[in-house]
This record gives C-alpha cells, structure tokens and sequence, in this order.
C-alpha cells in the first residue's frame, strides 16, 4: 500500500512555469533549462523504483515516498522507504 504518493517536485513545477513565461531569447533560457533537465533526471531516477516496487503485495508492505526524518537535532530526506 502506498501511503504517501510521489509528486512532481515543486522546484521542477516553478522551473517549467519560469521557462515557459520567459522569452526563448532570454540570456537566462539555457541556465534555467539546463537546471530544469538535471532535476527532471534526477526525479525519474527516483521514480525508476516505483515499477519494481508495484510487484510487491499491497496488503504486506506499506511504501512511503519523499520522507523528512530526524534523527535527535539533525533531519534527512529518504526518496522511498
């Protein structure tokens, strides 16, 4: 069972909306669509676990996506748990 979904990053959702507004003749254009690509791969490399991950019988496993845990004063981020 999925218990947190997977969601298209927000920095990704405010790239695309920056690259769309902004003229095509931009100086900024090549900088934004090159940090726009390198999050778009690194956001597909995380949801490559997903196809493996659907084999799995809902009822026996619960996956969670995108997590934010703290460990005694310090916080990490986990893709898939």
């Amino acid at each position: 069972m999925i218990v947190k979904e997977r969601k298209v990053p927000l920095s990704i959702l405010k790239l695309r909306a920056l690259a769309h507004r902004l003229p095509q003749s931009h100086p900024k254009i090549p900088s934004i669509m090159n940090e726009l690509k390198k999050r778009e791969a690194g956001s597909k490399g995380e949801s490559a676990i997903d196809f493996p991950l659907s084999f799995l019988e809902p009822k026996n496993y619960f996956i969670f996506h995108d997590l934010r845990l703290q460990d005694q004063s310090r916080f990490f981020q986990m893709d898939t748990l």
